[in-house]
């Protein structure tokens, strides 16, 4: 082993995390100058420094160890079979990618680096009551839980970042304006980030450079950094490029979020402090997903093909826009609104029994929620941000679709499959309570918190220099001579 790695691994071990109080941010579970070491499950011991490119750097050399020991070790092993159904179902539930940021478990539902939502709650520091994004993305791309510290130094990075691109958005303005009205905010988002990766020129000069290729992550990292620093500012444009107004603003994502929202919308926007620990709450249950949605697998395999960050995102973005399957935001609120013309003014729980159970004959037809014995974490998160709401001031909208919830819990068997609830059966009307009422620029948001995932995953694959995928496919009849001649 070089002395590089050695001394690498060295300083990895001796560090540990220093808990202090900094800009703002709490930490909720340990308390001031207590120590405590959390050690990821593949990328080592928590490293103490507060930058995030160097924190990077001391991550690299044993995940270049793990994944060699692992092959070395297992490289002719079977992890599983492929059938002639699941060729014919997607690979729905087979085993074929690797996605370091994330991975669904049956029982947990998504998680993060090996932490499930709730836990990421706990640990994660706190702006507001809830996890600011700059500490999940550097839980998604480092597997370390940040300090308050180390938060807060990403924060004033991407506050810097923003700072220097903020030229560029009266530009991209001029490039939304004589777009045609009928396109939705997220299309838009995606032809802005297609058309504009003007920042994004590092990592293509750097493959097309003399540089070497385990360094081509460096450049896009430095692309992935400086497009998740601006995007708060870019979802505000795109609400309203009319009328938009550059900002300089301060705080971590959300808050620069809210400033631009309200001084780009039409509508009079009212912030809360709840409005604010909403989205933040959504962004962290939105920020990745498995690896074999169409936005994830099309945005790794788009960086995979040397494709800049804002091309990658831009893609996966247009996929994003029908995710997820069992129901967008506007599609349950739209469900919601049918439900509540059905119910009218009469709020008995036996007519809106008799509704939800007609809607049961055909699932298809009941956005929002789907059949599981377990009900998604997501979902139970934010059924506890709704429940700390006072009852005579919860939202109409938000408190049907707790009653739909609660009617589907008294219908279904109890040892059949039944009908659980899905995180935006009450995003959406969460939000709207909120003031955010227009759900399909809301889709632009969770487009927001996916670009972490997104990238954080996107940045790994360069840093192993993961190739693109490449499967053979063989049309029905040569398969079925293939099986016949065995």
């Amino acid at each position: 082993m070089s002395k590089f790695y050695r001394i690498l691994r060295h300083e990895i071990l001796r560090n540990n995390y220093i808990l202090g109080n900094h800009r703002g941010f709490k930490i909720s579970p340990f308390a001031a100058g207590m120590k405590k070491v959390l050690v990821s499950k593949t990328l080592g011991a928590p490293s103490s420094s507060t930058n995030l490119k160097e924190v990077l750097n001391e991550k690299i050399p044993l995940y270049y160890d793990l994944i060699r020991e692992f092959r070395d070790e297992h490289s002719s092993s079977v992890i599983g079979q492929i059938t002639v159904d699941d060729l014919y179902s997607g690979l729905s539930g087979v085993d074929t990618t690797v996605r370091e940021t994330s991975e669904i478990n049956a029982h947990s539902g998504i998680m993060y680096r090996g932490l499930t939502m709730p836990e990421i709650v706990k640990l994660l520091p706190l702006r507001g009551n809830y996890p600011s994004p700059e500490s999940v993305f550097w839980l998604l791309l480092t597997g370390d839980i940040p300090t308050e510290v180390q938060t807060a130094a990403l924060v004033s990075d991407w506050e810097n970042r923003r700072e220097r691109q903020r030229f560029s958005l009266n530009e991209a303005r001029n490039f939304l304006l004589p777009l045609p009205k009928h396109l939705g905010p997220t299309t838009k988002l995606s032809l802005l980030l297609a058309a504009f990766d003007f920042d994004d020129k590092k990592s293509r000069s750097g493959i097309r450079g003399a540089a070497m290729s385990c360094t081509h992550w460096e450049s896009m990292y430095e692309d992935s950094m400086d497009v998740l620093a601006i995007f708060p500012a870019i979802v505000g444009l795109v609400k309203n490029p009319d009328s938009f107004r550059n900002t300089r603003d301060s705080g971590d994502s959300v808050d620069c979020l809210m400033e631009s929202l309200k001084k780009n919308s039409q509508e009079k926007l009212t912030v809360q402090s709840s409005t604010e620990d909403l989205l933040r709450l959504i962004i962290l249950l939105n920020a990745d997903e498995a690896g074999g949605v169409p936005s994830s697998h099309i945005s790794q395999i788009m960086g995979s093909c040397q494709y800049s960050p804002r091309k990658a995102l831009a893609a996966g973005f247009l996929a994003l826009g029908n995710e997820p399957v069992t129901g967008t935001l506007p599609q349950c609120m739209n469900f919601q609104e049918k439900v509540q013309r059905l119910l009218g003014a009469h709020r008995k729980e036996d007519i809106l029994r008799g509704i939800v159970s007609a809607f049961m004959k055909n699932p298809s037809s009941f956005p929002g929620y789907r059949t599981s014995n377990f009900c998604d974490p997501r979902f139970l998160l934010l059924q506890e941000f709704a429940n700390k709401i006072n009852n005579a001031s919860l939202h109409p909208d938000v408190q049907i679709s707790i009653d739909i919830s609660n009617v589907l819990q008294t219908i279904s068997a109890p040892d059949a499959p039944r009908l659980v609830p899905e995180m935006n059966s009450l995003a959406a009307p969460l939000l709207k309570s909120n003031g955010l009422y227009d759900m399909e620029f809301n889709q632009t948001v969770i487009c927001m918190a996916r670009s972490m995932g997104l990238l954080a995953s996107i940045i790994w694959s360069r840093i192993i220099n993961l190739p693109v995928e490449n499967p053979n496919s063989r049309s029905t009849h040569a398969y079925i001579e293939s099986l016949r001649n065995r």
